[in-house]
């Protein structure tokens, strides 16, 4: 889940506490949203600087351990691992809750869980580990070679989806009662999605309908419901042909960001070290190459590999890195794959430019080449063809090849599609020349024109016949006022031919006027066949970018697609209740202020008051012995001879990153006093 979707179903009372956050409001005041500010690494780097102790160890913490997985306060007190008590802990991760770096959801029964959203995470390992990325892919003994490219730019994901889109223009994606596409449109759909099936195996994605959909089809299927480029009505998947407009305006670039981006939310790896390496691929967009090898070395260099890599682990991390991350995205479209001439490991590349902030990247990518008309009737489409008009030749050729370069051919039967989609000659003629680099060979033009030339002298419509009883009763039917609407022309001295679409309202003129009319089921009207004719299907898109741009960014939601979401966090409820310091210290009122506010040496009796106390509240001790200051996390109070004995967890004041277990007695230290962070750790 990202910030985006977070936005679009928070309540607003919930956004109205964040929005005051008053570290926001420079950046808030100069227009930023909240979204911009939450996932700007420069913003962000400010506000780290800004975070308390326990703020910045909790957020390290998550990034380091748990990154973008829902977690509990079990799993968040396991991964702020050192002398962090249970309260530093839970008052840092109110302080990221009220800045809305991490948010709680409620479970079933009021149990929270957290999660930091995914472009958040990718924000803040920016921010904790600027240089991780610096140099990347500069490998050792590899200087001056080029990796030859492996897996051409075309097919991928963008392109499947387009061609799915085509066929539902062509001939409808018609469903069972059960839900799925016939077996026979299923056929057609597996020829057009060029994606390797292989590809897909190892992330054992989980879908709706896996027993009648490859996971090929359920991905394209699934995308195509997110992004609402189709939608189920009456039993088919239909186009959403302002979704398909606003799409299809985009460049190729453009719109493989777009799937990526919801790619991410549905196969995203749980680990952290695999989220980690994910986000570090994100941050090579200038076309520099990259191998698995190279991103865990990096990580392992930063810490953020669990334990030690022996040569053998090594290597089985690499492979589930390049199983089900690289080859995926490389089969989809995402990476460019290559292999080192010299026989080194397999090298990845991005074949877009990444920005996923940058809305305004689009601008230099505008896809303005043109096609080429050849004397034989076919059309070479070079890649860089807009997909609007990638959309209209579907409509008036048949694609004969697809490739970087494609292949389509105009014939009689095409240009006869085209016109049944409500085109003209001159129209198909006029997008030609338009887009045509050489220009139209005239004998091209003219057979265009002699194949549209006898289109619509004949027409076949639906219709219906009222047959009446007698002559008498059709002359009665034909001066009844309410039925003279519908009925317009008479066949014989006792039929009438109607418009399908007025038999009902005819039946009720009659049924007014004492007729009982019988209205059969009549589903030859009403549906359609292989031979028939239908409605146009295939939509004109406008020629210009007019639809509005925010259809394109609108959010996906999470419940339309077929595969299932990697967790159901997205499903519960948003806790709108940003956490306050009494809900970490429900009992603070039953504390004296002394035991907070003054460094002092204590009774025995009430040194063992204090301590249990911290133990209670999972708070810390500060003390002083023999003249050195320590900060004491209690873990237990045991009594022994007589006396008792304190055992923690201490940090001494002179060297903050060397932690100890302490079993002290009551009498070994002499001034001491109780602190609760966030109310009186600024000493």
């Amino acid at each position: 889940m990202n910030y985006a979707q977070l936005l679009m179903r928070m309540p607003r009372e919930l956004k109205s506490q964040l929005e005051a956050e008053t570290i926001y409001a420079p950046w808030l005041g100069q227009g930023a949203s909240l979204c911009q500010i939450w996932t700007d690494p420069v913003v962000m780097e400010t506000v780290c600087n800004r975070l308390s102790r326990s703020e910045r160890t909790v957020l390290e913490a998550v990034v380091r351990r748990i990154s973008s997985e829902p977690f509990d306060d079990a799993e968040l007190e396991r991964a702020a691992v050192g002398p962090l008590s249970g309260a530093e802990v839970k008052m840092g991760l109110a302080g990221l809750l009220r800045k809305g770096i991490v948010f709680s959801f409620l479970k079933t029964w009021g149990e929270p869980l957290y999660l930091m959203p995914e472009d958040g995470f990718a924000c803040w390992q920016s921010v904790l580990f600027p240089e991780m990325s610096s140099g990347l892919g500069e490998s050792p003994g590899s200087a001056g070679l080029s990796p030859a490219p492996a897996l051409p730019a075309e097919p991928n994901l963008a392109r499947d989806l387009f061609y799915t889109m085509v066929l539902a223009a062509e001939q409808g994606l018609k469903l069972t009662k059960n839900g799925t596409l016939h077996k026979k449109q299923l056929q057609k759909l597996s020829e057009r999605v060029r994606l390797r099936e292989e590809a897909l195996e190892p992330l054992s994605l989980k879908y709706a309908y896996a027993d009648t959909y490859s996971p090929k089809i359920a991905l394209v299927l699934d995308m195509l419901l997110r992004l609402q480029l189709v939608v189920s009505e009456d039993e088919e998947l239909k186009l959403g042909v302002e979704a398909v407009d606003a799409f299809l305006d985009k460049p190729l670039a453009a719109q493989m960001r777009r799937l990526y981006s919801l790619w991410k939310t549905l196969a995203l790896p749980a680990a952290a070290w695999q989220q980690h390496a994910v986000c570090l691929l994100e941050r090579v967009t200038d076309g520099t190459w990259i191998t698995a090898e190279q991103l865990l070395e990096r990580l392992e260099t930063f810490g953020l590999l669990p334990g030690t890599l022996e040569c053998g682990e090594r290597a089985e991390r690499t492979r589930y890195l390049l199983r089900l991350w690289l080859e995926p995205l490389a089969a989809l479209g995402f990476l460019e794959q290559g292999s080192d001439p010299i026989g080194g490991p397999v090298t990845y590349r991005w074949t877009f430019p990444l920005g996923l902030r940058d809305e305004l990247a689009g601008e230099d990518e505008a896809e303005d080449g043109g096609l080429m008309v050849q004397p034989d009737f076919e059309l070479l489409v070079p890649p860089d063809v807009a997909g609007k008009v990638r959309w209209e030749l579907c409509c008036l050729a048949d694609l004969v090849a697809r490739d970087q370069v494609s292949v389509y051919k105009l014939s009689k039967e095409s240009v006869k599609r085209a016109l049944e989609n409500g085109r003209t000659a001159a129209e198909i003629c006029d997008f030609l020349e338009r887009h045509a680099l050489y220009g139209v060979p005239d004998h091209v033009r003219l057979s265009i024109g002699q194949w549209a030339k006898p289109y619509g002298k004949t027409v076949f419509t639906q219709a219906l016949l009222l047959r009446c009883a007698d002559d008498e009763t059709a002359r009665t039917v034909a001066k009844l006022p309410a039925a003279s609407p519908y009925v317009k022309e008479m066949l014989n001295g006792r039929d009438f031919l109607i418009a399908a679409a007025d038999a009902k309202p005819l039946a009720v003129a009659l049924e007014k006027a004492g007729f009982m009319p019988g209205l059969p089921a009549f589903p030859a009207a009403q549906t359609e066949t292989d031979g028939e004719m239908r409605a146009s299907r295939f939509p004109k898109l406008s020629a210009e970018q007019t639809v509005s741009v925010k259809k394109l960014h609108t959010v996906e939601p999470l419940d339309k697609g077929l595969i299932y979401s990697r967790n159901s966090v997205g499903f519960l409820r948003l806790q709108t209740r940003l956490p306050e310091t009494s809900d970490v210290y429900p009992s603070l009122q039953d504390i004296p202020p002394t035991w907070l506010r003054d460094y002092r040496n204590y009774h025995v009796s009430t040194r063992k008051e204090i301590v249990e106390k911290a133990i209670e509240m999972r708070s810390v001790l500060q003390i002083r012995k023999n003249g050195a200051d320590f900060r004491i996390v209690p873990r237990k109070v045991q009594e022994t001879r007589g006396t008792w004995c304190m055992t923690g967890l201490g940090l001494s004041g002179g060297a903050q990153d060397e932690t100890s277990e302490v079993r002290w007695l009551a009498e070994e230290w002499q001034e001491m006093r109780l602190i609760l962070p966030g109310i009186n750790d600024k000493y």
